[in-house]
């Protein structure tokens, strides 16, 4: 029986979540890569995240310093990158 052809992740414009999936041992992680840093994220998190972008349709994404604002007002957090 051949082999499945590995996965090959790649981000060619950070950042990037990677779900990464391990059939044989039956695993998978979520990932954030940002360039050098690659983050594994908790389901449940993950799970919080996409539960609160479904009241968001009527929004529109931030963009500019308006991302800046937003990180330094609701999260205490100098923005890197963007």
């Amino acid at each position: 029986m051949p082999g499945k052809a590995k996965t090959v992740y790649q981000c060619p414009e950070p950042p990037c979540i990677h779900i990464v999936i391990d059939e044989r041992r039956r695993v998978f992680k979520v990932f954030i890569e940002d360039y050098d840093m690659i983050i594994p994220i908790p389901i449940e998190e993950l799970s919080k995240a996409c539960s609160r972008l479904k009241g968001v349709e009527k929004l529109r994404e931030a963009y500019g310093d308006e991302v800046d604002y937003l990180a330094r007002r609701y999260l205490e957090a100098e923005p890197k990158g963007g």
